[in-house]
């Protein structure tokens, strides 16, 4: 009985060192942004100890809590986590306070299938096609649009592109996809040119703005000094101080609402070093990003101190990088599009990790940072490239009842391979 219990204990112990290894190997390799919070997580043998700005220890996770606070932050609502934050502090945990904890936790992501199901049927999957102008007055606006003479040669033919049109439209062609597999869907915007509040950007502000702001400023989570700044901000200067981060909250809400298995945010890219974009580029580059790269001031909040938490405990982060590993690779296999290394935007030398997988680079982004999923935030191509551009305005292809191109089709497909490859394993 000895041996027996011996080799149980030696077990359990290996378990634990193998979570904390984990955690230790999370950090290093996608949320500690160039050692800024070498002084803020501290990794001792059977403890991770998280420090505020005075250098006080705020709160401890101890080996044999891993496991189930990993569960817990996954499972559990915002306000949940951030009454635990308070609650434990850097108290150790006895077995009867985590098993208390499986009360909270709802096991929302258990697959439930039919006799007669489709494949996927009873998986989830989330889609938010990035940004929301499909006019040159929004578009001004949100800068995120291409409307410039082809060539001094030819004035007239001009290259006009919304990247919300090519985002929507590639959203809807990897919906009906998922969804012939047996896969729920959930858009975070209905139409092309819908903000994630189902209205315009335009209608918003008339219905919306004063209510909101209202709001907010009630009750004390915005001061009367900016209340009363973006009650007078224009649009466009509404857009950056504000609507833009409300926007991406937003959308960010309605995901984790959904619960779902994976999310796939859809972006096209343009080169850097083009802006204005009057002009086309000779480069085309593929890339896609996950979550990390937090910095020492991200943990002064406490949300984003949670959101790290959740992707320090969690696999979430090594799921990330798995399928858009596989979205990367579809892309350059698909589309014929160079994958994009650290040196060939100042981006993502300066404001990311590299992953162990090529293409594809921790970043911290506001949705790679509070979707509760595995995730790709995929950049597919270079809208600008002098390859690209004049292919991305036409749609002379209709698939499921969808006028489409080329390039948009097969970065649905591409999305869609790599999430079937995946999906089963999140």
């Amino acid at each position: 009985m000895r041996k027996i219990l011996f080799i149980f204990s030696c077990a359990v112990h290996l378990s634990y060192s193998q979570s904390m290894w984990q955690c230790k190997e999370r950090f290093v390799d996608y949320l500690n942004f160039k050692g800024s919070l070498n002084n803020v997580v501290k990794f001792e043998d059977k403890q991770i100890d998280i420090y505020n700005s005075k250098g006080t220890r705020e709160f401890s996770i101890y080996s044999g809590e891993i496991a189930m606070l990993a569960d817990f932050f996954q499972n559990t609502t915002y306000k949940q986590q951030e009454q635990l934050l308070k609650l434990k502090g850097t108290k150790k945990y006895s077995k009867r306070q985590r098993d208390s904890l499986w009360i909270y936790i709802d096991d929302r992501r258990k697959i439930t299938k039919t006799k007669k199901s489709l494949p996927f049927e009873g998986y989830r999957v989330a889609i938010d096609p990035g940004h929301f102008a499909t006019d040159l007055e929004d578009a001004a606006i949100e800068q995120k649009y291409l409307y410039f003479a082809k060539d001094s040669l030819h004035p007239g033919d001009s290259i006009k592109i919304f990247e919300s049109q090519l985002t929507f439209n590639t959203a809807e062609l990897l919906k009906k996809m998922l969804e012939e597999q047996g896969v729920k869907v959930l858009l975070t915007r209905q139409q092309a040119n819908f903000t994630s509040f189902d209205c315009t950007y335009n209608d918003w502000l008339l219905n919306h703005k004063s209510r909101v702001l209202d709001s907010l400023k009630n009750t004390d989570a915005m001061s009367a000094e900016r209340y009363n700044k973006l009650m007078k901000d224009g649009d466009y200067r509404f857009f950056w101080d504000f609507f833009r981060d409300y926007d991406l909250s937003n959308r960010a809400k309605k995901v984790n609402q959904f619960i779902p298995h994976a999310t796939v945010i859809i972006h096209y890219n343009v080169d850097e070093k083009n802006d204005p974009w009057k002009k086309t580029s000779d480069k085309d580059y593929t890339m896609a990003f996950i979550g990390g790269a937090f910095t020492r001031d991200n943990l002064e909040r406490t949300e984003t101190k949670l959101h790290f938490l959740r992707l320090l405990l969690t696999k979430q982060l090594n799921q990330s990088e798995k399928l858009a590993s596989q979205t990367v690779y579809n892309f350059n296999k698909n589309l014929k599009v160079d994958i994009a290394s650290p040196f060939d935007a100042e981006y993502l030398k300066d404001n990311c990790l590299l992953t162990g997988s090529k293409g594809v680079f921790a970043r911290n982004l506001i949705l790679c940072r509070i979707i509760n999923s595995p995730l790709v935030y995929g950049e597919a191509l270079y809208q600008d490239s002098y390859k690209e551009c004049e292919a991305l305005m036409k749609y002379d292809i209709e698939k499921y009842g969808i006028k489409t191109n080329e390039r948009l089709l097969k970065t649905a497909v591409s999305y869609y391979q790599a999430l079937i490859l995946n999906l089963k394993g999140l």
